[in-house]
C-alpha cells in the first residue's frame, strides 16, 4: 500500500529577504552596466578617433574621386567603405588617383593601431591582477547605496567587518596598505577594498561617503581616526561616526565636542571580559553599563531543579535568559517567556557580574 509523503506547508515568506534579493539583481545590473560604462570609458577617445578619421577619409576620397570624374554613391555608402577598409575588408577595387591610393593604404595601418591601443587601454584593465581588482572595487562600490565605510583592516577592523556582513549589510572597506594580512580574505568575500589614506577627501569620495549610512574608523592612530571622522562628518552630516580611540577619556571629551555618535576602546571594551574570564567560569561576553559590568554567562540548569517556565524563573531572579539549549542539543536557540527550563538544560544568561553567583545557585536547584 503506498502511503502518502508528509504534507510540508510553504516557507514563510520572508519581506525583508525578498527586498534583499530584488537589492541584490538590481546591484547585478547595475553592476554589469557600470562594467560596460568603463570599457566604453576606456576606449571612447580611440572609438571618437575612429569615427572622425572615418568621416574625414570618406570625405577625401569622395573629393579626390569626383576630381578624376569617378562617379559616386552617396556618403553613407562611402562611409560604410572606409570602415570596411579599416578592418581589413576592402569593398571597393584599389584606385587609379593618387590621394585616393593614399587613403587605402593608410586606412588599415592606422586601424591596426587604434585596435591595439582600445586592446591595450582594457587589456591592462582585465589581466593585471591589480588593476583588475581596482577597478571591480570602484565599480561595485559605484552601485552601493546606505552602506557602511570601514576605515583600516587591521584585526579590529577586520572582525567588524565579518560582524557586519553577519547582519547581511553592504560593506566598503579602506586599508592603507595593500599588502595588510586582512585585504586579501576580505577581497574573496566579495567585499571592495580601496587602498590609500583615508584621510584624503578624495578618496573618502571615492568610497561613496556622501551615500554611506555609516563609518566605523579603526585604524590604530588616535589621530588619523580623528581627522578621517571629522571629514567624514563635514561630507556627510547624517553619516553615523563609530571611531576607535587608544585613549578613551579623551574620546569621550572628542565624540561630545565633535557631535560623534560612538567611540571605542578595544583595551576599554576587552578589560572587563579578561577580568570576569580570569575569575568566573563560563562568562560568554562582559560589558560595562556606567559603573556596572553586566556578562552573559553560561549555566547549566541543576539535575534537582525543579520544570519552571522562562517567566517563572526571571520572575524570581535577577536576570535575563537569552538562549537555552536543550541537554544533549547541539545549538542554542532563542527563548520566549512560556517555554520551559528542563534539568540538564544549558542557559545563557545576561546579569550583573555581582548577580552572577546568586543566579548560578538559583538555577543549580541547590
Amino acid at each position: 500500500m503506498k502511503t502518502s509523503a508528509p504534507h510540508r506547508s510553504p516557507p514563510a515568506f520572508d519581506p525583508r529577504a525578498a527586498a534583499r534579493r530584488r537589492a541584490r539583481s538590481r546591484r547585478g545590473l547595475r553592476l554589469r552596466l557600470g562594467i560596460l560604462a568603463y570599457v566604453l570609458r576606456k576606449i571612447g577617445p580611440t572609438l571618437s578617433t575612429v569615427a572622425a578619421y572615418m568621416v574625414a577619409a570618406s570625405a577625401v576620397l569622395r573629393w579626390d574621386l569626383a576630381r578624376a570624374g569617378r562617379e559616386l554613391p552617396d556618403f553613407q555608402e562611402t562611409l560604410f567603405s572606409t570602415f570596411m577598409l579599416l578592418s581589413f575588408e576592402p569593398m571597393d577595387p584599389f584606385p587609379a588617383t593618387p590621394i585616393a591610393r593614399g587613403v587605402f593604404w593608410l586606412t588599415p595601418i592606422l586601424g591596426i593601431f587604434l585596435i591595439a591601443e582600445g586592446l591595450l587601454k582594457v587589456g591592462a584593465s582585465l589581466f593585471d591582477p591589480g588593476t583588475r581588482r581596482e577597478v571591480w572595487s570602484s565599480i561595485m562600490t559605484d552601485q552601493l547605496r546606505d552602506h557602511i565605510v570601514v576605515c583600516g583592516l587591521g584585526h579590529v577592523g577586520y572582525r567588524v567587518v565579518q560582524e557586519l556582513r553577519r547582519l547581511g549589510e553592504d560593506i566598503v572597506a579602506i586599508e592603507q596598505r595593500a599588502d595588510a594580512v586582512f585585504v586579501e580574505p576580505i577581497q574573496k568575500q566579495g567585499i571592495p577594498v580601496h587602498i590609500g589614506n583615508a584621510r584624503h577627501d578624495d578618496l573618502l569620495e571615492k568610497v561613496g561617503i556622501a551615500r554611506a549610512k555609516a563609518v566605523v574608523v579603526a585604524t590604530s592612530d588616535d589621530l588619523a581616526n580623528l581627522e578621517i571622522a571629522i571629514d567624514a562628518k563635514r561630507m556627510n552630516p547624517d553619516i553615523r561616526v563609530v571611531m576607535r580611540m587608544f585613549d578613551q577619556r579623551l574620546a569621550h571629551k572628542v565624540g561630545g565636542a565633535l557631535e560623534l555618535d560612538e567611540s571605542f576602546s578595544t583595551s576599554s571594551l576587552a578589560a572587563p571580559l579578561i577580568a570576569m574570564q580570569a575569575t568566573t567560569e563560563g562568562v560568554r561576553s562582559a560589558y560595562r553599563l556606567d559603573d556596572v559590568v553586566r556578562v552573559t554567562a553560561e549555566v547549566t540548569v541543576g539535575k534537582d531543579a525543579a520544570e519552571s517556565s522562562v517567566y517563572e524563573l526571571e520572575d524570581r531572579g535577577a536576570f535575563r535568559i537569552v538562549s537555552l539549549r536543550r541537554e544533549g542539543g547541539a545549538s542554542f536557540a532563542p527563548v520566549r517567556a512560556k517555554d520551559a527550563v528542563r534539568p540538564g538544560d544549558v542557559l545563557i544568561i545576561d546579569t550583573t557580574a555581582v548577580d552572577l553567583p546568586s543566579a548560578r545557585y538559583q538555577l543549580s536547584g541547590a
